[in-house]
């Protein structure tokens, strides 16, 4: 199976993915402790799969988890995978050399010991509910004999990062740069052989590439279909369109700090206020019914329908263009000769940080420009390439910014977005600097619920903070769709992880092409 991505890996190691394509490859290399069900649960074990482990034991007081690995269990390499890997790349992973964004999700555990070859302990500093999640799920197991010696502050770089050798179903066979990453199944991987037994990321430089080489038969699978080109896919021979759940949603953040000094405070939108009118300026159902027409819903906040947290009743600001006005004539923003709004001789004016290689979000700045025109602001559109606009947002060097994120499922990491920590690290996820002790307070109690119904009460509570301090104004949550050639068959797509069950996914026998074809596929220009 050839799939086609836009972008090429950054490394092959998981405590330091931030590529996509990365961190696709490096979940069919690699593997977990354990796999969650397709409804991703983050509080205790039920519904889980042994993935590395075959099985688990809780401590009496659950202070402790034991896992025992599978001993067919091997990497790549031949050698078999041993408890003290584990501890290892538990180890790892909170190394500040390393330094890797996971480091702060693995605080609560306070040590993994290994009371013989095939167990693992992990030891907590308390009893809490993502316990599980955290010491199953949020690490993907590395090999100690290829690492103990290894630079931990150079690991990016390394060879391994270059020629991973894993213990997943799926064993590295090459890397082109900017052309391809080729993978071969594991005839000999502990859970069973996987049905597909060559996969191919094609890396094209951008999406229209990628969506023709699927629409030309030189690739297999794209993982999302654009709006405006799902109906010539579905009238495509040869190619079917497969609906699955997702993670994704989109916003445009608000900087709440001077984006030339970010010392003091942006002189627009540190107003909260400010903020609430322009987000009741505008119409949040017509910019997705535009864009998307019936291939999304309007986006509630910083958390997806498939998400256990997930609540349709939480408090919305409305779309009320004329409260906007009123609120921001109360503010002192009144409506200039030309039409835009002044305060002691400064224009109501900013700009909306876009990246050129999406038409959505072009097409969604071009309607939220208009709508601000008619409450008297200008936005202008600042149009970037994804990599500049990556290291502007990364500096939070903007005004407001159009982002698309993916939840990771687990309802409490919303803090890495918009806690007042992320806020206040120089490298934190909370790129607008969004602070209010409140709703940090809410999610931190929501997080220590065993009770499922217990923590959505107050991820509700939390999300109506949020909502009403307006620190973005939240767009849309897009209906997935891949293109996929019909004669793959896959299975089981979950929202966190699409390809999280390749192995399982297969092509009938009467429609396999042979090696040699595919090789002639990719030596075209």
């Amino acid at each position: 199976m050839v799939i086609a991505v836009g972008n090429d890996a950054d490394a092959l190691f998981p405590p330091l993915t931030i590529s996509s394509t990365s961190f696709e490859i490096d979940g069919l290399l690699f593997e977990n402790l354990a796999q969650p069900a397709d409804v991703l649960n983050p509080i205790g074990d039920a519904g889980w799969t042994g993935q590395l482990a075959d099985s688990w034991t809780w401590a009496p007081d659950s202070l402790s988890i034991a896992f025992h690995l599978d001993p067919k269990a091997h990497w790549h390499d031949g050698i078999h995978v041993r408890a003290g890997d584990v501890r290892f790349t538990y180890q790892l992973y909170v190394d500040p050399k390393v330094a890797s964004s996971v480091a702060p999700l693995l605080a609560k555990i306070d040590s993994v010991s290994t009371p013989d070859s095939l167990t693992a302990v992990f030891w907590f500093k308390s009893r809490y509910p993502t316990q599980f999640y955290d010491a199953a799920y949020q690490m993907r197991i590395l090999p100690e004999h290829l690492l103990a010696t290894a630079n931990r502050s150079q690991l990016v770089a390394s060879d391994f990062g270059r020629h991973p050798v894993g213990s997943g179903p799926y064993r590295f066979v090459s890397w082109i740069p900017k052309q391809s990453i080729e993978l071969a199944a594991d005839t000999s991987y502990h859970r069973g052989r996987p049905h597909l037994e060559r996969l191919i990321w094609s890396i094209a430089p951008d999406y229209n590439t990628t969506m023709v080489r699927v629409m030309a038969g030189e690739a297999d699978f794209l993982e999302y279909v654009r709006p405006g080109d799902v109906a010539r896919v579905a009238h495509q021979a040869g190619v079917k369109l497969v609906p699955y759940p997702s993670m994704a949603y989109a916003y445009l953040v608000f900087n709440e700090r001077d984006p030339h000094q970010p010392s003091r405070p942006n002189a627009l939108f540190a107003d909260r206020d400010v903020r609430r009118a322009l987000s009741m300026a505008i119409d949040r159902v017509r910019v997705q019914r535009s864009v998307f027409d019936t291939l999304a819903t309007v986006s509630v906040g910083p958390y997806t329908r498939a998400m256990s947290s997930f609540d349709s009743t939480v408090a919305q600001l409305p779309f009320a263009p004329d409260s906007a006005r009123r609120i921001l004539d109360a503010r002192g923003w009144r409506v200039g000769a030309n039409g835009i709004r002044e305060k002691n001789g400064r224009p109501f004016r900013f700009s909306m940080l876009v990246p050129t290689s999406s038409t959505v979000r072009m097409e969604t700045a071009v309607l939220l420009q208009s709508m601000f025109h008619d409450v008297g602001v200008q936005a202008d559109i600042a149009q970037v390439d994804m990599t500049t606009f990556q290291q502007l947002n990364d500096a939070r060097s903007f005004d407001t910014a159009i982002e698309a994120m993916q939840s990771d499922g687990n309802p409490s990491s919303i803090l890495q977005s918009w806690g007042i920590d992320a806020a206040r690290a120089k490298d934190g996820g909370n790129v607008g600097a969004y602070q209010n002790p409140a709703f940090d307070a809410l999610v931190d109690t929501a997080a220590m619920q065993f009770d499922l119904a217990k923590a959505r009460a107050y991820y509700l509570r939390a999300y109506g903070v949020l909502n009403e301090d307006a620190p973005a104004i939240w767009l849309w949550e897009p209906a997935t769709l891949a293109a996929v050639q019909t004669r793959i068959q896959p299975k089981h797509m979950r929202a966190d992880q699409w390809f999280a069950n390749i192995p399982e996914w297969y092509i009938p026998a009467s429609q396999r092409i042979a090696r040699d074809r595919i090789g002639l596929a990719e030596a075209r220009p």
